[in-house]
């Protein structure tokens, strides 16, 4: 009876039916507004006692750390992801373009009196002309080579590091003006404890020592290293000196030139060793260079010059000095000489101990193909099969190597 009665009160009461569908239908619920109702009812939410807007919590931040979102945002869109990486490639070679065209107008502006200046060596009349042979000697690895590429002003010997880097005769032309010298590169000579020169290498120091003869001005080159005062000083090298200070020949000049003083930490060595060597005979001049930084090269390119205008006067009354090699243009046999010491001075730095001197090098084909290059064949020969894996390296690396950074180099010098 109780539960009659209350299903009676719940179905004829006056209230909304609302109540009812939300306990016995699954249909939404739609709330309308009644107009009558009263602000203060229970049953109508007002918003407006409550503050909001910019007094509420901000709401809550990313989750991700900013520095890993950077991160990703540069490997997607930036400098590290493919794309970022060819960009930056393009920058560097727009950069490279522009520093190279930059020097290239400075060049063309500056060049102007040096195009007048070599128009005026170029009008040198040959009865005006003046040439000097200079041979520069001295012991293995003391500078020949680096010197006479600083005076050329471009290469033309092999450097490095090793002993006994030039195996023959190189020529480096230097003109200036209406003189022209040509600068003789030789092997490295040595004389034994007994005062006899080495005969290691027969053919190259037989040559070395019977061309000192021919020179008009020879300088002997030494290294301040073996020289140095409180050291040991290399009694082979102190030979050498005095033994082609006392082997004067007529018509030749002799000077001393004292290399590598960059590597002297204390300057006061310098004075002490020129006190030392200024009285010793046989030589009239005495030059503290260093044929890498060009220190004291000036001094001594303008005792050449003076040098070369002295021999004219003495030998003017026999025959004329006219210059031997054109100086705007540079002959076949001089660029295929640049490209084998290029060659072996990349063979001197990639292969070690014996190998490089045992190994014959050879040009084989220079030939210019119809697009305007030039091909360049050289070989290395060698008697045992051990030097040949070690020369060719794994899969052809070495030798490979020594080709690309060569062929680089010579690009260099328009070759």
């Amino acid at each position: 009876m109780k539960a009659l009665r209350t299903l009676r009160r719940v179905l004829y009461s006056p209230a909304p039916t609302h109540v009812f569908h939300a306990f016995l239908s699954a249909q939404p619920q739609h709330h309308h507004e009644d107009p009558t109702a009263s602000a203060d009812s229970d049953s109508v939410f007002d918003s407006s006692r409550f503050a909001h807007g910019e007094d509420a919590r901000p709401g809550p931040g990313p989750s991700w750390d900013e520095k890993y979102r950077a991160r990703a945002d540069r490997v997607v869109f930036g400098e590290e992801g493919p794309k970022g990486k060819l960009r930056l490639k393009e920058e560097e070679d727009e950069r490279r373009r522009r520093v190279l065209a930059k020097a290239l107008l400075e060049a063309a502006m500056d060049g102007g009196e040096e195009e007048e200046e070599g128009k005026g060596a170029g009008v040198v009349k040959e009865e005006d002309q003046k040439s000097l042979s200079v041979g520069i000697i001295g012991a293995p690895n003391a500078g020949k080579s680096a010197l006479t590429n600083y005076m050329v002003g471009t290469k033309v010997a092999a450097v490095s590091r090793k002993t006994n880097t030039t195996t023959h005769e190189v020529v480096g032309v230097l003109t200036k003006g209406d003189t022209q010298i040509c600068i003789f590169d030789t092997p490295g000579l040595m004389l034994n404890c007994g005062g006899f020169p080495y005969r290691d290498v027969k053919a190259r120091v037989e040559s070395a020592w019977s061309s000192i003869n021919l020179y008009e001005v020879l300088i002997v080159i030494l290294m301040f290293i073996d020289i140095l005062p409180g050291q040991r000083p290399d009694s082979r090298v102190i030979k050498l000196i005095k033994r082609m200070g006392a082997r004067s020949v007529p018509n030749q000049r002799r000077i001393l030139c004292m290399n590598k003083i960059d590597l002297v930490e204390k300057k006061k060595d310098l004075l002490k060793i020129a006190e030392e060597f200024k009285d010793l005979p046989g030589y009239e001049r005495h030059f503290m260079i260093s044929g890498l930084k060009g220190a004291g090269i000036k001094d001594l390119t303008q005792y050449l010059m003076e040098q070369a205008g002295i021999f004219l006067l003495l030998l003017s009354t026999r025959f004329q000095r006219p210059w031997e090699e054109d100086p705007f243009t540079m002959s076949e046999e001089v660029m295929k000489m640049i490209a084998l010491e290029v060659v072996r001075e990349r063979l001197l730095d990639y292969v070690h101990q014996e190998i490089p001197y045992d190994v014959e090098h050879r040009l084989i084909d220079w030939k210019e193909l119809r697009d305007g290059s030039l091909r360049i064949e050289q070989h290395f020969i060698t008697n045992k099969l051990s030097q040949h894996k070690i020369l060719v390296g794994k899969n052809g690396s070495k030798i490979g190597r020594i080709g690309i950074e060569a062929n680089e180099e010579l690009r260099l010098f328009g070759i």
